[in-house]
């Protein structure tokens, strides 16, 4: 077995790398945006549309405190914020609305009556809007909500001085109608009508601040009924659902990347386990027959070189976490690229509880592994230039048992035949039976399989450990079902597919 390396992974995320992401989720992303943006369209056209109307009050602030000799008072000036609380006060809706309010009623109209500012230094404008189902009623009920407001301030600059005059005309009719009982040259009617002559004086008097006196609101523009809805816009709710579904669906995507319990690419593997990854191999379309590419499996036998040169015949052990993750695949396309060497090599089926390889070769039964194991005898096939295969036909009960007290001594057997100079053994998987744990120790090279988007991060460190607690440290990884190699050029060479060069970036330090 190879001495251990420590080795330490730098990934760097490229752009290739965030736009495979985005290609992979483009379909999803793309989908759920028209979904949305569909019904989006369809709930806000069959919504009943809403019209809007301004009416528009300005509001002076100067001439504060201007007395009565300049021909003209005003109230103290108030602050917009101020006029906006009164205009949206009961009192005022009330009587733009002429009925009474509950309080269930007063939010229903606060919700339709709505009031903007705009402030200047010397004035400033109120926009008082109303909506409604109709454009006329969305203008008549924005202009008696102005007349309402108009109507208050009013009330608030001649308010005091109404009330004056009409305690004052009181007192002149009471007195009109006391002095027409008297007898005008009695000296209570001359008391009396002195009397009413200093009343009407203060009569006049208020008369004349009334008329000087000027409110600090004025309408400035009434309103009209609006040419369009503000409400529903099914273009504009279509477009905002479809970008705020997708940039979600994104979002969760990549999230789900972020989070998923299986492994996202080879550089998560490697700094997960602590191991190189010898190789990449690019995932397959689902066709019986196809291969793993040539080309990534001459990659693995040269990372595995340095190791094969320890021991004659070398013993390479393929193996994976649990099923499925294509360990035979591996094993197979590695044992054709080490008999291209022009040395004989031998592949063998030890995965005895689920033996593959004669199914995959489509080779007829015959003599196989457990009776090669039991005998010590060569029951190997030629299936290719200085390329033979041991397979296993008859699964048997007890298959750790066997390789247990079998393995080692047909491994020596290897070895005092000189037969063959590689020898790769495709095992059981690690984590669902004990079968590889025998053979590990007498390998040369062992490798690990693991499958991008199926091998699990807890399996991948389980399956580590579990290696490194019996003293065997593998020799490295092996990726398959990658989505975007880096470890493969494949341009056809007979495999009728296809892939590109993923620059992925990685950085290993012995």
């Amino acid at each position: 077995m190879s001495s251990p390396v420590s080795y330490e992974f730098e990934d760097e995320i490229s752009l290739a790398d965030l736009f495979e992401l985005l290609r992979k989720y483009a379909p999803l992303v793309l989908l759920t945006a028209a979904f949305a943006a569909a019904l989006a369209y369809v709930v806000s056209a069959r919504e009943p549309k809403v019209y809007r109307a301004t009416a528009k009050v300005i509001v002076s602030f100067e001439g504060a405190g201007r007395a009565a000799s300049d021909g003209v008072i005003e109230p103290p000036p108030l602050d917009l914020s101020t006029y906006r609380e009164v205009a949206r006060s009961p009192e005022v809706l009330e009587q733009a609305l002429g009925r009474p309010l509950d309080p269930k009623a007063l939010a229903e109209a606060l919700d339709r009556y709505r009031i903007d500012t705009m402030e200047g230094r010397r004035s400033g404008v109120l926009l008082l809007r109303v909506e409604a189902e109709a454009p006329d009623q969305a203008a008549a009920a924005a202009n008696r909500w102005a007349e309402a407001l108009l109507a208050w301030e009013r009330e608030r600059a001649l308010g005091t001085i109404q009330r004056q005059k009409k305690a004052l005309r009181a007192q002149l009719a009471a007195l009109e109608g006391e002095l027409a009982n008297l007898d005008p040259t009695s000296e209570r009617y001359l008391s009396l009508g002195l009397l009413k002559a200093q009343i009407q004086q203060k009569y006049d008097q208020l008369e004349v601040l009334e008329a000087g006196t000027q409110p600090r609101l004025h309408l400035l523009e009434p309103a009209r009924p609006p040419a369009g809805s503000v409400r529903p816009r099914p273009l504009l709710n279509a477009t905002l659902a479809a970008a705020l579904t997708g940039f979600l669906t994104l979002f969760l995507a990549l999230l789900k990347e972020a989070v998923s319990p299986y492994l996202r690419d080879p550089e998560e593997a490697a700094r997960l386990s602590g191991l190189p990854v010898l190789a990449e191999f690019p995932r397959l379309p689902p066709r019986p027959g196809v291969e793993l590419p040539h080309e990534t499996a001459l990659f693995l036998k040269t990372g595995l070189k340095p190791a094969l040169m320890a021991d004659d015949p070398s013993i390479v052990l393929v193996t994976s976490t649990v099923e499925g993750e294509g360990k035979t695949s591996v094993a197979l396309a590695l044992a054709r690229t080490l008999a291209q060497e022009g040395k004989p090599t031998l592949l063998v089926d030890a995965d005895l509880r689920v033996p593959a390889l004669q199914e995959r070769l489509r080779l007829p039964q015959g003599p196989g592994l457990l009776q090669a194991l039991s005998t010590l005898e060569d029951t190997a096939r030629q299936i290719a230039p200085n390329l033979y295969v041991i397979t296993c036909s008859a699964p048997p009960h007890d298959a750790a048992e066997i390789l247990g007290q079998y393995f080692k001594g047909w491994v020596r057997f290897l070895a005092e035949s000189r037969a063959y100079r590689y020898v790769v053994i495709d095992s059981a998987p690690l984590l669902p039976v004990v079968d590889t744990l025998a053979l590990a120790p007498h390998a040369t090279a062992l490798l690990l399989v693991a499958s991008e988007g199926k091998t699990s991060k807890k399996n991948l460190t389980t399956a580590v450990g579990i290696l490194q607690n019996i003293g065997v440290r593998p020799t490295g990884l092996v990726m398959n079902r990658v989505r975007n190699p880096s470890t493969v050029f494949v341009g056809g060479y007979g495999y009728g597919y296809g892939y590109g060069n993923g620059k992925r970036k990685r950085r290993i330090r012995a």
